[in-house]
């Protein structure tokens, strides 16, 4: 059976009502649809690790000679961060490069061999009620496929993962306070930085009090409604490969002619707010970021700090701004001054920076 229709099964079903039972109702299932043949003996039961006294893991995938990974399985709702001592020892003694700390429906998957304190050694979680079925099938696959591991490719892989979520933990907890004391007190090169994009925009250049007093929002309005900072606002608003916005009078409307009713994404439909002619777009443009971070997680953040468009303006920052919204209580905002057209744009794009190919997403029109 496909891994996807297990999945499935298993999520509709009732909780297992013990440790014993989630190994039959749960893990043999998805592992003989990754790949693993009990028959065969890849996959053992009450594994013996070391000597008498080094104890037995629930189950061990096997390679040609030696386990590739362990798993230790609990039942439902059991506390998983009170055993990870447990497998890590398991898995260390044993010099696998893997292994799994699991319910059934919540796994923790774990480089045993990596330096830092037990939790830093974690590189996914995947939550089999929870997380999307696409998610999760892409997880299990990747990181517990019998030819994954038994090719040796799996630990590659992780690595980079856990990386990458160490590096995005580390900027998440550090570059918040940067910035707010950046702001509080700016220093002269960013404030040149900022002088010298104001003049090649709009051929005039602030003074340095003008920006120090925007950076640290003590101006009366943090958009003041002159002309000259509507040309600012929409100039950044533009997006070359979407096109310039439409020009119009202060006391016109911008609007498009096309507006999104909808996407699809993964195989999933998805309906957009119409409230006004400038929410459909902006809406899809959130909507597809919230679903790219439940895929990836804090490597979106990570991605789109990093990423510029084809004008200079970011993707997304950690600033709380009125051009900006948060996704989904992240603490990650992203620049929205946008019509409905280079929003659409921009969420192909973003799909694009996350190694997604822009095939995937179908913007519905009225």
């Amino acid at each position: 059976m496909p891994l996807r229709e297990t999945l499935d099964k298993i999520r509709s079903a009732p909780d297992p009502r013990d440790e014993e039972n989630t190994k039959v109702q749960i893990i043999m299932p998805i592992l003989g649809d990754l790949g693993w043949d009990a028959a065969r003996q890849e996959i053992q039961c009450e594994y013996q690790v070391g000597d008498k006294e080094g104890g037995w893991v629930d189950v061990a995938l096997m390679g040609p000679r030696r386990p590739v990974a362990l798993i230790e399985a609990k039942r439902p709702k059991t506390g998983l961060g009170q055993h990870v001592g447990q497998i890590l020892g398991y898995a260390f003694y044993e010099g696998v490069d893997i292994c799994v700390l699991t319910t059934g429906l919540e796994w923790w998957l774990y480089l045993p061999r990596e330096d830092g304190p037990p939790m830093e050694r974690r590189f996914a979680v995947l939550q089999v009620r929870e997380d999307p079925v696409d998610q999760l099938t892409e997880g299990l696959e990747t990181f517990l496929a019998r030819e994954n591991l038994r090719s040796g490719q799996v630990r590659k892989h992780a690595q980079q993962v856990l990386h990458t979520r160490r590096r995005a933990d580390k900027i998440d907890a550090e570059l918040p306070a940067l910035w707010k004391s950046m702001l509080a007190e700016p220093d002269s090169g960013l404030v040149e930085l900022v002088r010298q994009r104001m003049h090649e925009k709009i051929d005039l250049r602030p003074n340095r009090e003008e920006v120090a007093a925007v950076f640290r929002s003590s101006l009366p309005h943090v958009a003041p409604p002159s002309s000259v900072n509507r040309a600012v606002t929409a100039r950044e608003g533009y997006e070359q490969d979407a096109g310039p916005p439409p020009r119009a009078h202060s006391s016109q409307k911008r609007t498009d002619r096309k507006l999104p009713t909808g996407f699809r994404l993964w195989g999933e439909h998805h309906t957009v707010s119409s409230e006004n002619a400038d929410s459909p777009g902006i809406d899809l443009l959130m909507k597809v970021t919230e679903m790219l971070y439940q895929r990836h997680g804090k490597e979106v953040a990570m991605r789109l700090l990093n990423a510029r468009s084809t004008t200079g303006v970011p993707y997304a920052s950690y600033n709380l701004d009125p051009r900006n919204q948060e996704v989904q209580n992240t603490g990650l905002y992203l620049y929205i001054y946008l019509n409905n057209t280079q929003a659409c744009a921009r969420a192909t794009r973003i799909l694009e920076i996350m190694g997604h190919p822009s095939s995937s997403l179908e913007i519905l029109y009225d």
